[in-house]
């Protein structure tokens, strides 16, 4: 113990940076937006976009290895018959409610839809969907306690 006792010993629990719910929802949707930007992104330059993650799989020797491996991601923008865009916002499998009665944001073309989701992260960093966001996780079912 003569070499550990060189160092200081604290009590801790390791935590995101000490970040609030709030901090921590807006985070995750911006990771979301962020990964929908770039893809919005690929389609207006007509390239594919392949997100990635890293998983533990087990190799031919029977050793865990890392892997990288496709996300499989669904756009949050769809075409309507007039070839307009709308974009619909989810948090916690939910549709988020924007303003009245309003779940979707008409984008207009193509060309703007990667402004927009841009406009999106703004807001969400200035903290104007937190109340939708609050709501649709209010909104889960909660799960029943029987035993």
């Amino acid at each position: 113990m003569a070499t550990l006792s060189k160092l200081k010993l604290v009590t801790a629990q390791r935590r995101a940076a000490d970040e609030t719910p709030e901090q921590r929802m807006r985070s995750r949707m911006i990771e979301h937006l962020t990964e929908q930007r770039e893809m919005a992104l690929a389609m207006v330059e007509g390239r594919v976009f392949k997100a990635t993650r890293t998983v533990r799989e087990k190799d031919a020797t029977g050793n865990m290895v890392m892997v990288q491996k496709d996300k499989r991601l669904r756009p949050i923008w769809w075409a309507t018959l007039e070839g307009r865009f709308m974009l619909e916002l989810r948090y916690a499998n939910a549709v988020l409610t924007l303003g009245k009665d309003s779940n979707a944001i008409e984008v207009g073309g193509r060309d703007k839809l990667v402004g927009v989701i841009e406009t999106v992260i703004e807001a969400v960093n200035a903290g104007e969907l937190d109340a939708a966001m609050n709501a649709a996780l209010a909104s889960r079912k909660k799960p029943s306690k029987t035993a």
